[in-house]
């Protein structure tokens, strides 16, 4: 700081400056520290998602023992550290679950392997009360939506070998674009609704098209098969 009295403000840089970056890791590679740095933080502002993120690479961080009490709930359910608030109630009040203030939240945390096997339970279950032709464009908007397409034909593939190499990497590229699971789920669900609500008592007649007979020459064909 400046000698002038009065004077708060330094104008010089500071005198010692680190030449590499502190590594927290650096002489330390233990179960503990490799687990603090995999951290996944989420469910919280930017602010405090800075904050903590700041605690875990300077190794100031200290994770939780055991659960903590919630402040809206008063159940043992935090189980993360530095939050004051556990998730399902900081989701339905739409709060950051470190400070309690309605910021937007940054980062949404992945659900575990139990959580999205239920899901894709539950969906199955929804899905097997759909008609045929309804469980078919369902599978086609999942398909569409995970960035799929469907297998182009030998004689195709044989004419565009030579030339079609680099704009189908450049479109493959494109099409690799991944979605978290939470947008998944919800797009998985919206489109089960919608379905649902679109559903009429003529679905038999849906299902009925989705055999694959199109021209009346079809009904011919079997009816001369049963005569022979």
């Amino acid at each position: 700081m400046s000698c002038k009295k009065g004077s708060t403000r330094r104008t010089r840089p500071q005198k010692y400056q680190n030449s590499t970056s502190y590594r927290n890791n650096l002489h330390d590679n233990s179960k503990k520290t490799k687990k603090i740095n995999s951290t996944e933080v989420a469910e919280v502002c930017k602010r405090c998602q800075e904050i903590i993120e700041w605690k875990i690479k300077y190794k100031k961080y200290k994770p939780l023992s055991q659960a903590k009490t919630c402040t809206k709930c008063h159940n043992k359910a935090v189980k993360d550290a530095y939050h004051t608030i556990c998730i399902p109630c900081a989701s339905n009040m739409e709060v950051c679950c470190k400070c309690g203030k309605k910021e937007e939240i940054v980062q949404h945390k992945a659900p575990t392997e139990t959580e999205r096997l239920r899901v894709m339970a539950e969906l199955e279950r929804e899905i097997e009360g759909l008609s045929e032709r309804k469980r078919r464009a369902y599978h086609r908007y999942m398909d569409k939506l995970n960035g799929k397409k469907k297998k182009r034909k030998q004689q195709v593939q044989e004419e565009n070998d030579g030339e079609g190499d680099e704009t189908e990497a450049i479109n493959s590229k494109n099409d690799s674009k991944e979605i978290s699971i939470e947008e998944y789920f919800k797009n998985a669900r919206e489109k089960i609704e919608m379905l649902k609500a679109a559903m009429e008592e003529n679905d038999f007649l849906d299902d009925f098209d989705d055999l694959g007979i199109e021209d009346e020459e079809d009904f011919e064909d079997t009816d001369s098969e049963y005569r022979d």
